[in-house]
């Protein structure tokens, strides 16, 4: 890594590291400003903590105006290593062994196919919704979710007991359609809204 990249990579650190702490001094100059707003309309008027706050957001001002100046240095800075960077030197890249392109100073990255798996589909129509959870647009929320499915025991598992019942099966194997779910009917629910979006019956 040469001296150049060093600097690259310091420079890069430094701003993040700066973006950071501004990001915070915002949030913390907000929150004082919330509060000195309610204090006034609250009519506590001058009292030492309201001038302390104020000093306070005076003083995240100034910190911040350092902060932006020391950000637009580090800037230049960044900009005048780049590109004395793209007049120094030239970079050969290649994608693969037989594409080889010459671009002076710039960073080439290797973008990758997206995924040769589908994307899931979005069921629409209500009716058509299978008996897994699937992903579909509620109907009273209006959001689009993947359902959560329950099973309950419907008219085809009493049906299914008692036609195993009078083939003989009375030992208890008659009850067996009461723990097999592709015997019961299936519900699907919305998971931000609750709501009952369709259940699947089997007969």
């Amino acid at each position: 890594m040469t001296s150049s990249d060093c600097e690259l990579k310091k420079i890069s650190t430094e701003l993040k590291y700066i973006s950071l702490k501004r990001q915070q001094l915002l949030e913390r100059k907000q929150i004082q400003s919330i509060f000195q707003e309610l204090r006034n309309r609250a009519g506590y008027g001058q009292t030492e903590e309201a001038v302390s706050k104020q000093h306070e957001i005076d003083s995240i001002d100034s910190k911040l105006k350092q902060l932006t100046e020391k950000k637009a240095e580090l800037q230049n800075s960044l900009e005048s290593i780049l590109n004395a960077k793209v007049k120094n030197s030239k970079k050969e890249v290649s994608f693969t062994s037989i594409q080889t392109t010459s671009v002076p100073g710039f960073n080439i990255f290797y973008v990758e196919p997206p995924p040769a798996i589908p994307a899931p589909s979005v069921i629409l129509d209500v009716e058509r919704l299978p008996h897994r959870p699937c992903r579909t647009q509620c109907p009273e929320c209006r959001q689009f979710i993947i359902t959560e499915t329950f099973t309950s025991v419907s008219s085809i598992t009493w049906l299914v007991c008692f036609m195993t019942a009078l083939i003989g099966c009375v030992a208890g194997c008659c009850l067996i359609p009461f723990c097999l779910d592709k015997f019961k009917s299936t519900t699907h629910k919305c998971p931000k809204c609750r709501a009952f979006i369709r259940t699947i019956k089997k007969l």
